[in-house]
């Protein structure tokens, strides 16, 4: 049997997602424990298209944008590497999903919410006890004030489902569960672990996706891709790190030169105590007074 693939791949989560929106209006549905009357019944995905050379370039975010017959719109991902700027990022393609629904002559009454749907395959807040979060704009003395309806972000950290399934706290917690573990389950365990139909419909997709040489060769590129962009990310902050403390120790020395010269201490002796440059010694020199 061939081995399914992860929807953590989040060139596979799209490509899954957007190959049948009954799904994805239940994984909407589900996560955000819409009550009955106000579950949405269809999507429309704004960005299907995945181009293939969009698979290996770095940075690339392969967000699901939809609407639904509300009109309200969505941003959905699936994040697996961590990387400092991730709020702001979110943020501003929030921000950038609602400004572009004002066309020009149009006034602000006619914006729909934006709503964002992220699945982090990681902690972003490692001490909060908890894995959803869900982020509005409220008045911080009185919480229960809020400013609009229009921006809310939602936000799933995928290694805290195991201990959440226990309590079964969330009824989007199966889709949370499949994310984490259909790649890894024998199709007769999986079809008895799930309640949801649309779920069982997600794995006999996922499955034949998972058939496709050219998908899975595409998921291959992706998860190489985002390998090689984490080893740059770390190298570079290796890099900044290093520079950051040459810098550091820099700024010790010559700190250190000035108290020598303060004391009117010969500069040769300077120089070979602090390392520095005979020649940087006599510009700090200069620039103390020319006392040394």
């Amino acid at each position: 049997m061939t081995k399914i693939l992860s929807p953590k791949n989040d060139y596979v989560f799209k490509k899954l997602f957007t190959q049948d929106h009954e799904i994805l209006a239940d994984l909407i549905n589900s996560v955000l424990e819409l009550p009955e009357n106000e579950k949405i019944c269809s999507v429309t995905v704004r960005n299907p298209v995945i181009l293939a050379e969009d698979i290996s370039k770095k940075f690339i975010i392969l967000d699901i944008h939809a609407a639904d017959e509300s009109g309200r719109e969505y941003d959905i991902e699936m994040q697996v590497r961590k990387f400092e700027t991730y709020p702001e990022r979110a943020l501003y393609y929030l921000c950038r999903i609602y400004a572009a629904q004002l066309k020009s002559g149009k006034d602000y009454s006619g914006l729909n919410p934006v709503i964002g749907i992220h699945f982090l395959d990681y902690e972003l807040f490692p001490d909060n006890d908890d894995f959803y979060f869900n982020f509005m704009l409220r008045d911080i003395r009185y919480p229960d004030l809020k400013l609009t309806d229009d921006f809310n972000l939602h936000i799933f950290e995928l290694p805290g489902v195991e201990a959440a399934l226990k309590k079964k706290t969330h009824p989007g917690l199966e889709w949370l569960y499949f994310f984490n573990h259909v790649h890894e389950e024998e199709e007769d365990v999986m079809q008895k672990q799930y309640n949801n139909p649309m779920i069982t419909k997600a794995y006999d997709i996922l499955k034949t996706l998972s058939t496709d040489e050219e998908i899975r060769h595409r998921a291959k590129v992706r998860e190489e891709s985002m390998i090689n962009e984490a080893i740059f990310m770390a190298g570079e902050r290796k890099k900044g790190k290093e520079e950051g403390i040459k810098v550091g120790r820099k700024e010790q020395a010559e700190n250190t030169a000035r108290k020598m010269l303060a004391r009117n201490m010969n500069i040769e002796d300077i120089a070979e105590f602090t390392g520095l440059d005979i020649e940087k010694i006599q510009k700090l020199n200069q620039d103390y007074g020319g006392k040394a």
